[in-house]
């Protein structure tokens, strides 16, 4: 469930030149990261409402939103974080999209879109991180607007309230290591930040894209105990005198 006044603060955000920029990279990675799963259903959860995902070939994509706002998609499902319209284990893909940094109840969310996914199936969680520029800029913000206004949740914490949900995380990435400039230009000066932190795979980017797969059940069939008869014998006795003579 997102905080009402926060998604609207996003989608204006997101119209920026920086939110444009971000919106580009987290659409790229999180394109390559479905783009060899093959299925049925798609869903994306995000306060965004132009977070478009078309490189795929999963056949039926759905968009969650708390309510049916102006220019909504026509694939557009009203329905809270915490409580999908959907039956358990029927989903192939479930993205989210900055939900658990603007969630109310993260936890929720998290377990009720691992309770939709299909055993094997996919979800990956798209969130900002606190470990860099962005998380250093946040630091020093007043937190009104956005996107400072997000939990940014540590990814340590994250992987685990993924166990906990049962799911097993595959990859986890980061992206956009440069200082969240809005000015274009000042964030092509600081293009070597990226070239030097990239390659290295250093956990400093400020996002970060985490691809977890559900669990699978696992059914160990149990042998059955066989129990032998017990039968009982009467014990025999002694004949005695009195029996003898008759």
């Amino acid at each position: 469930m997102l905080d009402e006044q926060s998604r609207q603060l996003f989608q204006a955000w997101y119209e920026s030149d920086l939110g444009q920029h971000l919106r580009h990279i987290e659409v790229t990675e999180v394109e390559s990261e479905i783009d060899h799963e093959v299925g049925y259903y798609l869903v994306i959860q995000s306060p965004v409402q132009k977070i478009v995902l078309e490189s795929h070939r999963l056949r039926e994509t759905m968009v969650i939103a708390p309510e049916l706002e102006l220019g909504a998609p026509k694939n557009t499902v009203v329905a809270k974080s915490n409580e999908l319209p959907f039956e358990s284990d029927g989903i192939d893909v479930h993205v989210m999209h900055h939900t658990l940094d603007l969630s109310l109840m993260p936890h929720d969310d998290l377990r009720e879109a691992a309770r939709t996914l299909l055993p094997s199936g996919k979800l990956i969680i798209v969130g900002f991180n606190p470990w860099s520029l962005w998380g250093l800029r946040r630091f020093f913000s007043k937190r009104t607007s956005a996107p400072w206004n997000a939990q940014f949740i540590n990814h340590r914490r994250l992987e685990d309230w993924l166990k906990v949900a049962g799911l097993s995380l595959d990859n986890k990435r980061f992206v956009s290591f440069e200082p969240p400039f809005h000015n274009s230009r000042w964030r092509r000066r600081f293009s070597w930040v990226r070239s030097l932190l990239k390659p290295l795979k250093l956990p400093f980017g400020g996002v970060y894209i985490m691809t977890a797969t559900k669990l699978s059940p696992r059914y160990i069939p149990l042998k059955p105990r066989w129990k032998t008869a017990r039968v009982h014998v009467p014990p025999f006795t002694k004949p005695t005198t009195k029996g003898m003579k008759d």
